[in-house]
């Protein structure tokens, strides 16, 4: 019953999409029809699905209502787009990425959770597919998906703003603590790869289950703290960011910070520094304010984030989402106005991807145009987006680089007095990260980021601490010496 119900609601989107071309061609001339997939809603069968088209889907309607009033990009045609509701599911994806094909889309916006099998449908059909929202790595490879773009920074990037700092402060020696949902994997994966690349030793890699709320459930880290401390002096933690503070607190409580000797690296995944609430990353999810002993403990604390937006054109931006957001085809309510309150949802950063991705595509097509080009030919549209930058929505340059993936933008951020708030504390920029090319031993180039500190970082000994003992974890490297210091006469 299941099947058939999806079949007829496939039919009938892919009725409407040919009836929407047809009409669309009559009234305007050339018309270039763009397919969004998103997913806005969920089933009853997965209510716990987030829904991330509800806060960003109004800037495909901006992008599209930007480019069509612009006489200078793409003058001889018009922008549409239609949707498609996955409801995050992949298997919605996939038939959506087969029937907007069908339905003859220029290209696909999308999609949204997973990409890696649709990439691999659009390649096949040389259609152009621009992710918004997609960090899967392996769609970086242009051999196998050569008509795939994304304006989303895989999890590559931020690995590798990773290494470059472990790089800078000379820690070869690391061990892995990471969250066990499947969100992260790929962050791991991507880690492991990374750090080993840059010939960065992991001595070793643990988990934790669930999510950990600071105060409310359970401390993870005590257990892994105790089972690991003997075998490393520098942590690299993935998870969310506010379940950090279970680690840095035990590790304060323990004495490890004292001295300076250990230090934590975390990764703040897909999330943009808010300069307006620096204190919120050294609290837990339910902490009114930070306390002692967590501003202790992050004195010996770095975090790798994404940029923060430029102020005020992003507020603007996010303006404009919101009302976009209510109006259709998407026509979702604002919560907080249906109960009297005048405030905005918050808009999650894959919205400015989402802009990008559309001005992407648009930009493309103009060269394509120029050219005399099919503009809906996926191969050929790719070179006009690899090696090329843009101004995001977010306000600063991005580059694409040779894989059409967007290259991200990375803060380096460090506990500091906040700005105009005399005596508080929170994690505040000290460094940024510039894109530069490697030659290895074998003679390869490869990308990487070099960390470029802004700010003087207080350690609490008398500089960065050591990634290893001088005689190893377990004196192991001092064995001969111990040995012969055993056996000389007195």
């Amino acid at each position: 019953m299941k099947t058939a119900f999806s079949t007829t609601r496939l039919s009938a989107f892919l009725l409407k999409l040919l009836l929407t071309e047809l009409l669309a061609n009559i009234s305007h001339g050339e018309v270039l029809k763009l397919g969004y997939i998103t997913g806005g809603e969920s089933r009853s069968d997965n209510p716990s699905y987030d829904r991330p088209g509800r806060v960003i889907s109004g800037a495909i309607t901006l992008a599209v209502n930007e480019i069509n009033s612009n006489p200078g990009l793409l003058p001889e045609d018009t922008l549409e787009f239609v949707v498609a509701e996955t409801f995050g599911d992949s298997t919605e994806s996939l038939k959506y990425t087969a029937e907007l094909w069908a339905g003859g889309v220029a290209a696909i916006i999308g999609p949204q959770e997973t990409c890696t099998c649709e990439a691999k449908l659009a390649s096949a059909w040389n259609l152009p597919m621009i992710s918004y929202f997609c960090p899967e790595i392996e769609v970086s490879n242009k051999h196998r998906f050569p008509t795939f773009a994304r304006t989303r920074p895989s999890d590559v990037q931020i690995s590798k703003s990773v290494a470059s700092v472990l790089k800078h402060f000379n820690w070869d020696s690391v061990y892995v603590l990471h969250n066990a949902n499947e969100r992260f994997k790929e962050v791991l994966n991507a880690v492991n790869r990374i750090l080993t690349k840059n010939r960065i030793q992991i001595t070793g890699s643990k988990s934790w289950d669930g999510l950990y709320l600071h105060g409310l459930t359970p401390n993870p880290f005590v257990q892994l703290v105790d089972q690991t401390y003997h075998d490393t002096r520098i942590y690299v933690v993935i998870g969310e960011p506010h379940e950090y503070i279970g680690l840095m607190t035990y590790m304060e409580k323990k004495g490890l910070f004292y001295g300076g000797e250990y230090f934590v690296v975390g990764l703040h995944v897909d999330q943009l520094y808010d300069p307006k609430h620096p204190e919120q990353y050294i609290q837990g999810l339910f902490m009114p304010s930070p306390d002692v002993l967590s501003t202790r403990a992050y004195k010996s604390y770095f975090g790798v984030i994404g940029s923060s937006p430029v102020y005020p054109e992003y507020e603007a931006f996010s303006t404009a989402v919101n009302d976009y957001l209510e109006a259709p085809p998407f026509n979702f309510l604002n919560p907080f106005k249906a109960r009297g309150f005048n405030r905005p949802k918050i808009i999650r950063p894959e919205a400015a991807y989402l802009y990008d991705a559309v001005y992407l595509y648009a930009k493309a097509a103009h060269e394509a145009r120029k050219n005399n080009e099919d503009p809906r030919d996926g191969r050929n549209l790719l070179k006009y987006m690899v090696d090329t930058s843009y101004k995001s929505a977010m306000g600063y340059i991005v580059h694409i680089d040779k894989n059409a993936d967007a290259q991200g933008n990375f803060t380096l951020i460090a506990l500091a007095e906040i700005p105009h708030k005399p005596g508080e504390l929170g994690l505040m920029p000290v460094g940024g990260f510039q894109q530069v090319v490697f030659v290895t031993k074998e003679n390869e180039k490869v990308t990487g980021y070099e960390l470029i500190l802004r700010e003087r970082i207080k350690w609490v000994g008398s500089g960065p601490p050591q990634a290893m003992p001088p005689c190893g974890f377990n004196g192991e490297l001092c064995l001969n010496q111990n040995l012969i210091d055993s056996v000389r006469p007195l």
